[in-house]
């Protein structure tokens, strides 16, 4: 190591297998360490696309819609408030957007149960991860074989 080297970060890489420069995997490394799970607080078949005039949203974003009718739209108890949305990658459906307080999600085809109380999983980028830990309303739970030591 060169000498004007004195410390290395290495969150990302070691939080979550890859390195920073290109986003590729790191050899030897998971990506799947960390997971989020948001419980479903609200499950209703509703029309993809709002009905009526459309402003801002609370974040000064106009978010467009596709029209696909009738979806199962799920509200799941995580939001801006938590953690950074966009860092999100659902396991099964799709996030169609997200509230302070309340994630909104298209739940129509998933592949696990959808009911309200059902949780789903999330997979976390590096600032969605440093959000969620950072969080005070999201729990931290250690779970595996080492857990136990």
């Amino acid at each position: 190591m060169p000498a004007r080297i004195n410390h290395v970060r290495i969150g990302e890489a070691i939080l979550l297998g890859r390195e920073t420069v290109h986003r590729e995997p790191w050899p030897n490394t998971f990506a799947d360490c960390f997971v989020l799970y948001g419980e479903i607080i609200e499950l209703k078949e509703k029309p993809s696309v709002p009905i009526g005039p459309r402003g801002e949203n609370a974040f000064g974003q106009r978010p467009e819609f596709e029209e696909r009718g009738t979806v199962a739209r799920a509200l799941v108890n995580l939001g801006r408030e938590d953690v950074d949305v966009g860092g999100l990658t659902p396991r099964d459906p799709g996030i169609l957007g997200a509230s302070s307080d309340c994630l909104i999600v298209d739940v129509t085809g998933a592949a696990r149960e959808t009911r309200v109380g059902a949780e789903l999983a999330f997979h976390l980028n590096y600032p969605a991860l440093l959000a969620a830990m950072d969080s005070q309303y999201v729990q931290k739970r250690f779970v595996g074989a080492r857990a136990a030591r």
